[in-house]
C-alpha cells in the first residue's frame, strides 16, 4: 500500500515515519523547493516527547526544569511542578527549535520519501485508489491521502467544504535572539501575562533564546513606519526585564509577525481514503503549547490504527476514535486560554491573576491529565 501525504511540516513528516513503520510506501508532497522552518521555538510537553519516543526520533533539545507564570511586572503567579509532571506522565518536558525538530523528523523519514516542489491542489477518490493533482498538472496515485498541509489545508477544504479559519483577535510576534548579556535562567520557561497581552521566553540550545509577544490587534494590521521593534517596545517596553531587553537585542529582520487563527472543533477528519493530521485537522492557538505535541500524537495514532486494522476504512475509523475527542478538547482549551490572556479590564485581570496564584499544584496536575496523560487504547 502507498500513502500520499500533503505537506512536509512536523505533522506530515511524523505521519510519514509512522506509516512507514507499518510497511506502507510513503511519498510526502511538499509545495516548497526545500524543507525548512524559521524563527520559532517549541515547548514539547510529556505527550510530545513520549510520541517522539514512539516514533523512534531523537532530537537535540534543552531539558526544562521550571515553567514560571508571572504578571507583567514580574511577580510570580505560579510555577508548573515539572518534577511531578515527569513522574506522573512518564516523560519530561523539552525546549527545541522548530527547525531542529523538523530536521530530525526528515532525517528519520529520509529525504528520498519527500517530493519537493509538489503542491497538492486537489484529489479524486476512486474505489481502489486516490489520485492527487499537483499544481504543475501531474498526478500522484496512492491508497491513502493524508492532509498535513496546515491551517488553510487544500485537502481539508475539499474533504470538508468548510469556511476559512477564524481570526481570534490577537497577533503574535516571535523571534530567536542570541542569549549574550540577556539575564534569563537556562532550563526555565517564563510566561508573563498582562492586560490583553502576554510575553514568553526560553532558552534553546546553542546560546539562543526564543521569545514571543502576543497582543490584541485588528486582523491584517501591518507594522508601523519604524518597524516591528518600535511597535513591540510601545506595547512591552514597560514590562519586567528581560522582556524589553530581548526585544531591543533582536534584529528587526529576525522578527516575524502573524495573526492567530483556529477553527471550531470538527465532527470528523476522514472520508473514504482521505484523512487529516496536525493543523489541517485541528488548528489551535499556541496558548497551551500543544500544536506540535498534538500533531505528533496524530502520527503515532494513525500508525497504530493502520497496524491494528484489517483494512483502510477500519483504520481511519479507529484513528478518529483515538484522536478526535482529545484533540478537539485541546482546541477548546487553547481558545479559552487565549480569551483569558485577552482580558483587558484591570479588575478582571486581578481576579484572573489571583485565581492562578491560588491554584493548588494538585489541581493543576488533575487539569493537565486530559492533555498529557497517555491515550487509552480505542476499541476496534
Amino acid at each position: 500500500m502507498k500513502a500520499l501525504i500533503a505537506g512536509a511540516g512536523i505533522s506530515g513528516l511524523a505521519a510519514g515515519i509512522a506509516l512507514r513503520q507499518t510497511g506502507m510506501d510513503v511519498e510526502v508532497l511538499e509545495r516548497s523547493q526545500e524543507v525548512r522552518e524559521v524563527g520559532a521555538g517549541l515547548m514539547l510537553w510529556p505527550n510530545g516527547t513520549r510520541a517522539l519516543q514512539s516514533l523512534g526520533v531523537e532530537i537535540t533539545a534543552l531539558s526544562v526544569q521550571r515553567i514560571s507564570l508571572r504578571n507583567w511586572r514580574g511577580r510570580q503567579l505560579t510555577e508548573a511542578p515539572l518534577d511531578s509532571i515527569a513522574k506522573r506522565y512518564g516523560s519530561g518536558t523539552a525546549l527545541v527549535h522548530r527547525a531542529d525538530l523538523q530536521a530530525a523528523l526528515l532525517s528519520s523519514l529520509g529525504l528520498d520519501h519527500v517530493s519537493l516542489g509538489s503542491a497538492a491542489v486537489g484529489f479524486e477518490e476512486h474505489r481502489s485508489q486516490v489520485v492527487v493533482e499537483l499544481q504543475d498538472g501531474t498526478v500522484r496515485t496512492g491508497d491513502l491521502l493524508v492532509g498535513a498541509d496546515g491551517l488553510r489545508s487544500v485537502v481539508r477544504r475539499q474533504l470538508m467544504g468548510d469556511e476559512d479559519p477564524v481570526y481570534l483577535g490577537s497577533t503574535v510576534w516571535r523571534a530567536i535572539v542570541s542569549s549574550n548579556e540577556i539575564e534569563l535562567p537556562r532550563e526555565v520557561g517564563i510566561n508573563w501575562v498582562g492586560r490583553g497581552s502576554e510575553f514568553l521566553a526560553f532558552h534553546l540550545g546553542g546560546d539562543r533564546i526564543y521569545w514571543a509577544g502576543v497582543t490584541k490587534e485588528p486582523a491584517g494590521e501591518r507594522p508601523g513606519d519604524r518597524g516591528h521593534k518600535v511597535d513591540l517596545l510601545q506595547r512591552f517596553g514597560s514590562w519586567a526585564e528581560p522582556v524589553p531587553a530581548l526585544i531591543t537585542a533582536t534584529d528587526e529582520a529576525a522578527i516575524l509577525r502573524n495573526d492567530m487563527y483556529d477553527r471550531p472543533p470538527a465532527r470528523y477528519w476522514s472520508r473514504g481514503r482521505v484523512t487529516l493530521v496536525g493543523d489541517a485537522a485541528h488548528p489551535m492557538t499556541p496558548n497551551q503549547a500543544q500544536g506540535a505535541c498534538q500533531a505528533l500524537e496524530d502520527a503515532v495514532a494513525i500508525g497504530e490504527s493502520v497496524k491494528r486494522a484489517s483494512d483502510l476504512s477500519e483504520a481511519l475509523g479507529l484513528y478518529e476514535r483515538l484522536r478526535l475527542r482529545r484533540a478537539n478538547r485541546v482546541v477548546t482549551m487553547s481558545r479559552q486560554a487565549t480569551r483569558s490572556v485577552q482580558i483587558e479590564n484591570p479588575l478582571l485581570c486581578i481576579i484572573r491573576d489571583t485565581a492562578i496564584r491560588l491554584l493548588p499544584p494538585s489541581l493543576m496536575l488533575r487539569m493537565l491529565d486530559t492533555t498529557l496523560a497517555p491515550q487509552p487504547a480505542a476499541e476496534n
